[in-house]
């Protein structure tokens, strides 16, 4: 498998999640509130209970836990980053449930507005700070001494994972005690090697080169100083987000075309999209979970 890097620039990824239908795509379908996988309590079934939005949740609570469970205390006086935090579902949980001081840094200006939009309404805008950039160029500004930093599903656009692995511990600089926790969308080691052509078109939609493994995240947060804290794989939730995201999509078809607007044409290419990651996640070549580091 080639070195994990990408053609996708910052601009790229700001124009497709900018786009007028992939955002009512992600909003309509995902809840508003959330755009990462989600964790459902028995993922092999058919029936759509918990819904996405539901199961969108569960991994924000599992990996609050799993922060919980690393020997570190959230508070008001928390400092949280949030690496392409989308609509901010997150950070306003965290805020509400724990008083933390978040701030969201994403790319989508369209996202970033409703983060801002529900943050006012939710009564939390107080505790959290919407910013504009990339996390390959993390502004300065921003500081280096945040206590968490969190990311949900986002590292797989970056065009230099190493860089990313290098901002994090930038931004952990003046904290010893410092934590990560994220989860990102990566293949299997011989993923690439297996079925080339099933991957090859899954990155070329998303202007990608390749996938992370486990294994590149692992080496290179301990070439930094890291320590290991846990692993939780949960390649089989990925499976069954996919599938379900396909399964609403196709319910409410006529509601997204008629009703909201959606180009049919966006709408094949999301389902052809789908149904790649389900066949590839079918065919063993998908990881997703849970990862943990810590100083």
């Amino acid at each position: 498998m080639p070195p994990p890097s990408s053609t996708t620039t910052p601009e790229q990824t700001q124009t497709y999640y900018d786009d007028p239908s992939t955002n009512k795509f992600y909003t309509l379908l995902w809840g508003g509130q959330d755009i990462h996988i989600g964790i459902y309590p028995s993922p092999s079934s058919t029936t759509n209970d918990p819904n996405i939005t539901t199961a969108s949740h569960a991994t924000i609570t599992h990996m609050t836990t799993t922060l919980l469970s690393s020997a570190i205390t959230l508070t008001p006086q928390t400092r949280l980053l949030d690496l392409g935090a989308g609509y901010g579902g997150s950070a306003r949980h965290l805020a509400k449930t724990y008083g933390c001081n978040v701030t969201c840094l994403n790319l989508s200006r369209l996202q970033n507005a409703r983060n801002n939009q529900l943050c006012a309404h939710e009564g939390v805008a107080d505790n959290i700070t919407v910013t504009e950039g990339s996390f390959e160029t993390v502004p300065r500004e921003l500081g280096e001494d945040f206590d968490v930093v969190w990311s949900q599903d986002s590292f797989l656009h970056s065009r230099n994972r190493a860089l990313v692995v290098a901002e994090i511990d930038r931004l952990l600089t003046r904290n010893p005690s410092g934590r990560v926790v994220f989860t990102d969308i990566m293949a299997t080691p011989d993923a690439f090697e297996k079925e080339p052509v099933l991957m090859k078109t899954m990155m070329e939609r998303l202007h990608l080169e390749d996938l992370a493994t486990v294994g590149f995240y692992k080496r290179e947060f301990e070439r930094r100083g890291f320590r290991d804290l846990g692993f939780w794989d949960g390649k089989v939730h990925f499976r069954t987000h996919y599938s379900r995201l396909g399964e609403e999509l196709r319910r409410r078809r006529e509601e997204l075309v008629g009703e909201e607007g959606v180009e049919e044409s966006a709408l094949e290419r999301q389902m052809a999209g789908l149904g790649r990651w389900v066949e590839a996640a079918d065919k063993g070549c998908v990881e997703w979970g849970v990862f943990c580091f810590g100083r």
